[in-house]
């Protein structure tokens, strides 16, 4: 189950945000304890700590815990993992606050993963982590399902996409071509590629769509607690 919530935050790792219902989880109200806002609305630091410890665990699982001696373009693998947590945050609030108007909801086989995803996640964080972030197992089991809903949205978004033939022999083509070392044949290359063929393509479908309804997103950092927020706080 978990993987569905690592393929949001490795499609996340993976795109840019150009531009860019809501729930508060954990915390108070001062300006020391929440990390940022979403149209005036405060993601607590509560919140915010398991998109992080997500991005924490996504990073990992692709280059180990060597991953944070990393830059990526002179930039520290743990300032990514933030600034993909930050992201992460306002794609699954964006789609959150959409999912209503194009018929998307939770059911309650989708609250249940919710629920098995947020025990796991609250116990892998740690209960003493947690609580000094004032945040509860019901707390983790809301962001969860936002995450979930988040999926299920880009999945509707995306449901009708078929490549066509032309595109993909196109894209065989160039590929052939920039990678002169590969000699597999024509049909093997064909089968191997289209899976993260279609996953791009979809990909870029769902980035136009969440920066057109990101557009009047009013997004704000807290600029007093950024820079004290860390991935190896976990």
């Amino acid at each position: 189950m978990k993987k569905i919530v690592l393929s949001v935050f490795v499609f996340i790792m993976c795109s840019l945000l150009s531009a860019c219902s809501f729930f508060g989880f954990g915390g108070g109200s001062s300006d020391t304890d929440y990390a940022m806002t979403v149209d005036g609305k405060k993601i607590s630091m509560g919140e915010f700590s398991v998109y992080l410890y997500e991005q924490k665990t996504t990073f990992e699982q692709m280059g180990g815990s060597d991953i944070w001696d990393t830059d990526f373009n002179g930039v520290p693998a743990a300032d990514v993992a933030k600034e993909n947590a930050y992201t992460s945050v306002v794609y699954v609030k964006t789609a959150c606050k959409n999912a209503k108007d194009i018929g998307v909801s939770l059911d309650d086989e989708d609250k249940a993963e919710a629920a098995s995803l947020g025990e796991q996640i609250y116990n892998e964080m740690g209960k003493d982590y947690c609580r000094s972030k004032g945040l509860s197992p019901e707390d983790v089991n809301g962001i969860m399902e936002e995450i979930l809903l988040h999926q299920k949205v880009m999945d509707y978004i995306t449901k009708s996409y078929q490549p066509s033939d032309a595109d993909y022999s196109a894209y065989i083509d160039d590929y052939i071509k920039e990678h002169p070392d590969d000699k597999s044949p024509r049909a093997t290359l064909e089968s191997k590629l289209r899976e993260d063929y279609i996953r791009t393509k979809k990909e870029a479908i769902y980035q136009e769509q969440i920066e057109k309804w990101c557009e009047n997103t009013d997004i704000e950092k807290n600029e007093a607690v950024w820079d004290q927020i860390s991935v190896v706080d976990f």
